[in-house]
């Protein structure tokens, strides 16, 4: 006689809890089919008992064993099949149906099962609304050797959970995880899950408390079994990257010094092949006075003691030849500290460094040929300012010449002129008159004279100083150019050194001289000022100026009556620590010129 198999009856291995849930998406691992159709008697035969609705997607085998002991026990597979409630798919031709170029089509999967899911849903919605949902789709799959598709058929699942209420039970028979190859995706579809059960053993522990202690083992055990294969991964990587490195010679040493790895780039940069250096000592890349210093070993030490050891240094090749190699040492040492070895990495900076010795060598010729550049810079004003001097008094003896000698001797002349001038005139007539114009021009010669003496070096700058002399030259170029001049002078101005002056009445004079040349002014000021402790003459005109684009080509051309020009004027002014600046627009130029108050600057 039959048993009926009543909800009180079945002691349920999962509670139904809708999907959506953390609780929802459990999955089996077996061994024995038996014993998964147990789990499925318990699982689908207690919704069944309890009035709820189930679906069934398994293979032929499992489902007809199931359906056979249901029925033994009392459940009416064929009646609940009847009202809906029993929904059943075979796993094995559904599975063909949602294949898409040799993977499971989501569009596919979801016109297929959730078809079905819905079915059995109608017929939940008359009892408690409760749905159980068994799939072996992921078991063929991963029998198959596609256990990624099998994970994507996991994560159909859990999107169909977003929108339907249902409990899920999925198994994996686990001699399918028999290898390391399905570490990693063992991991992946544990994680698609929300719940785990380990195996038959995990149903025949008595108490939950045993339970528990089987699943954390179980959890300790993919832990570990998730970092190794994370090693693995690293280390492969890693050896994966460190072979196919090209510009660094990268390989390992043990504590003693000798080779046990070698990259492409140390073979490359190095000269050796693998078979040919392995085991040796890595003295051998030295060259020969530094290993019998012993270089190589109290490398080795340092970077043991400060766990690096980075330097630059020669290194030589299989072939002897040398190269600038940048070198770095790292101790590898294990969880513990013991040493384990060494790891080398090493550089060829050979191009680099010859590109600075030669940047260097440049940087350092042209430091010198600079010097030699200032060097005859300061020769050259030097000799500028010589000149410049040696012309003022080479001027000013002229002028003394001049005034002295060929005056004197015109005057002289004059006098015995007027002497005859006054016998002719007693007897009157034409000769008196010829005689009368000559002494005129005698007059005039020894005046012309005089105003050269003085222009080439006055006396009055020399013996009353600038602030006479300027007003002295002012009465005197008025007259000769027709130009009218205004002076303004502060009282602070005081005597300043004799080059100073001077330097300051030659701007004057060629400041002037192109006033009546160049600028078409009517008028000319003249200031001597005092401003920040440095004496200031400026010469200002109102003539049409000089346009922005020439007046830098003229700072160069400009010569003025004497011959000097802006430039040696320039020099004149920087030699006595002070300078010269031109400025001009449209309503005219202002020259100015300035140097310190105190004592002069000059070097010379």
């Amino acid at each position: 006689m039959n048993t009926v198999l009543s909800s009180s009856q079945v002691e349920p291995m999962l509670t139904l809890t809708p999907s959506h849930t953390p609780d929802g998406h459990a999955v089996q691992l077996y061994t024995d089919d038996s014993f998964l159709v147990d789990v499925l008697i318990r699982f689908i035969g207690g919704a069944l008992a309890a009035g709820d609705a189930s679906l069934v997607i398994a293979t032929k085998p499992h489902r007809t064993e199931l359906e056979r002991r249901l029925s033994a026990h009392g459940v009416d597979t064929a009646r609940a099949a009847m009202q809906g409630r029993y929904v059943v798919l075979d796993a094995n031709e559904t599975l063909p149906k949602l294949m898409v170029g040799g993977s499971v089509d989501e569009t596919r999967f979801n016109h297929v099962v959730e078809g079905a899911l819905i079915q059995a849903e109608k017929a939940a919605a008359h009892t408690s609304g409760r749905l159980a949902v068994f799939g072996e789709l992921v078991a063929l799959l991963w029998a198959d050797g596609k256990p990624a598709e099998a994970i994507r058929v996991e994560q159909f699942w859990n999107n169909l959970a977003k929108s339907h209420s249902f409990s899920l039970l999925c198994a994996y028979p686990i001699t399918a995880c028999n290898s390391d190859r399905h570490i990693e995706p063992f991991l992946r579809m544990c994680g698609e899950h929300s719940s785990v059960v380990p195996s038959e053993s995990y149903l025949a522990l008595n108490t939950e408390q045993e339970r528990l202690r089987t699943i954390a083992a179980l959890q300790q055990k993919a832990e570990v079994l998730e970092k190794e294969l994370a090693l693995r991964e690293s280390e492969s990587s890693f050896r994966l990257l460190v072979e196919a490195v090209q510009d660094y010679a990268i390989f390992r040493l043990n504590p003693e010094g000798n080779i046990s790895s070698w990259n492409v780039g140390a073979e490359r940069i190095k000269g050796y092949k693998a078979h040919e250096i392995l085991g040796r000592h890595f003295s051998c890349f030295y060259p020969e006075e530094d290993v019998r210093n012993g270089k190589p070993e109290w490398e080795l030490i340092i970077a043991a003691k400060e766990g690096r050891f980075e330097e630059e240094g020669w290194r030589i090749r299989k072939d002897g030849s040398r190269f600038w190699a940048n070198v770095m040492i790292s101790a590898i040492r294990g969880s513990t500290g013991e040493l384990l070895g060494f790891a080398k990495v090493t550089r060829d900076v050979t191009e680099r460094m010859q590109t600075r010795k030669a940047l260097e060598e440049e940087v350092a010729e042209r430091r010198a040929v600079q010097r030699r550049f200032h060097d005859s810079e300061r020769s050259l004003r030097q000799l500028s300012l010589h000149l410049l001097r040696t012309q003022d008094e080479e001027r000013r003896r002229i002028g003394r010449d001049l005034h002295d000698s060929l005056g004197q001797y015109l005057a002289v002349l004059k006098m015995k002129l007027d002497s005859v001038a006054s016998l002719i005139a007693q007897k009157g007539g034409e000769l008196s008159q010829e005689f009368g114009e000559c002494t005129r021009l005698m007059e005039e010669s020894i005046k012309e004279v005089r105003t050269v003496s003085y222009l080439l070096y006055p006396p009055m700058l020399e013996e009353m100083g600038l602030k006479s002399a300027i007003p002295w030259y002012l009465d005197g170029f008025s007259a000769r150019s027709g130009i009218k001049t205004t002076f303004e002078v502060e009282t602070e101005v005081q005597r300043l050194p004799r080059e100073s002056e001077l330097a300051l009445f030659r701007v004057l004079q060629e400041g002037l001289t192109n006033v009546h040349r160049h600028s078409g002014s009517p008028t000319a000021h003249v200031r001597l000022l005092v401003r920040e402790g440095m004496v200031v003459l400026q010469i200002e005109d109102k003539g049409k100026g000089i346009s922005p684009e020439l007046l830098g080509e003229f700072c160069q051309e400009w010569m003025g009556g004497l011959g000097i020009g802006v430039r040696g004027m320039n020099e004149r002014m920087r030699q006595l620590g002070g300078r010269l600046d031109l400025a001009s627009n449209e309503g005219g130029t202002t020259v100015t010129a300035m140097v310190p108050a105190g004592k002069s600057s000059s070097v010379l």
